[in-house]
């Protein structure tokens, strides 16, 4: 094989034009399952509240003398709890002439960054609702923060060794202590069901990173623990399905859907450390103020561009949750 002589090739020509694509490629996960799962609610101000009240334990004494005169009992006071909301934001600037000029992909840089930013502050505020954060209700100088989902839970907890209890006192809600991190299991998994269940809450969903979601499904194939064999009956020339996951899981006390959530993993091992179990009718989240796009004014050769909000967890009571904290949430060992 030779080239003819005097052939002229793509590599002695100055006039190709540039080839580049005309569509912008993105990666990282957008999805926001405990957003798009729970209620949204509107609050008035920075510092919403609320109260929680339980029942009297059930007593089997409560008979009475026919013609008595009543004795009336005290009646506990309900219990009032709140949050603070944070705001958030996701800046961007492009300048006048960036966005005049003509592009390979969006148009417009200022729409494709308007995108990008919105995803971006959405998967922030998924992580802050679910957080280990402790409520702060800020000062000139210091940032208002809202509590999140792990830091609440104090009735139905399970943790690790030297873990501990953060939950709501004194006006605020105070992180929960990290505790030594161990495996996933399904009597860790159980005992909060049953906790929970105990408790009056009736969750439906576990929430969890995607590394645990693969150790629930293991438990399918696990000798000692398997109580149902799942197949798949092939027939002629049909081709076998291996099922080697499960996304359900019915308990003694109701059926769970096992939600993965990538934003975990992308938190880090913080983040993808708690396994949550959620009853979706007692929780929300409060919005003070929806995402918008402000504009501030103009001081440069430049569009400058923020989307903000302002947001906070309802919690409307932590006992009808769970959480299953200090696991191992990226890998085996971490």
């Amino acid at each position: 094989m030779s080239l003819v002589v005097g052939t002229t090739t793509t590599y002695d020509s100055n006039r190709l034009r540039e080839q580049f694509a005309n569509v912008i490629h993105m990666i990282s996960p957008e999805e926001c399952p405990f957003q798009g799962l729970v209620e949204r609610e509107s609050v008035d101000g920075r510092h919403p509240e609320w109260s929680t009240d339980t029942l009297r334990t059930p007593v089997t004494s409560n008979q009475q003398l026919e013609g008595d005169d009543y004795a009336y009992a005290t009646i506990p006071a309900t219990v009032r709890v709140g949050n603070y909301t944070e705001i958030a934001r996701q800046t961007y600037l492009v300048s006048r002439t960036d966005e005049k000029n003509t592009k390979a992909g969006p148009k417009s840089e200022l729409g494709r960054q308007r995108r990008k930013a919105g995803v971006e502050l959405k998967t922030d505020i998924e992580l802050s609702l679910l957080a280990n954060k402790a409520s702060n209700a800020g000062a000139v100088g210091t940032a208002r923060q809202s509590a999140g989902f792990a830091a609440w839970i104090t009735s139905n907890d399970s943790r690790g060794a030297t873990g501990g209890d953060g939950g709501f006192s004194g006006g605020i809600v105070a992180a929960a202590g990290n505790g030594t991190q161990r495996a996933f299991t399904k009597p860790l998994l159980d005992a909060t069901i049953l906790a929970a269940y105990t408790s009056g809450g009736s969750p439906s969903i576990l929430m969890v990173s995607p590394y645990v979601k693969t150790v629930f499904s293991t438990l399918i194939n696990d000798s000692a623990l398997r109580t149902a064999q799942i197949f798949n009956n092939v027939k002629g020339n049909e081709q076998a399905t291996i099922y080697s996951a499960a996304d359900t899981y019915l308990s003694d006390f109701g059926v769970l859907d096992i939600m993965p959530n990538r934003q975990m993993a992308r938190g880090g091992a913080l983040s993808a450390r708690n396994a949550y179990l959620i009853d979706t009718s007692k929780v929300a989240i409060g919005v003070l103020d929806d995402i918008f796009e402000d504009r501030p004014a103009k001081t440069g050769d430049a569009d400058k561009r923020a989307l903000v909000t302002e947001f906070c967890l309802i919690m409307k009571t932590q006992a009808a949750h769970g959480i299953i904290a200090d696991l191992f949430g990226l890998t085996a060992a971490s």
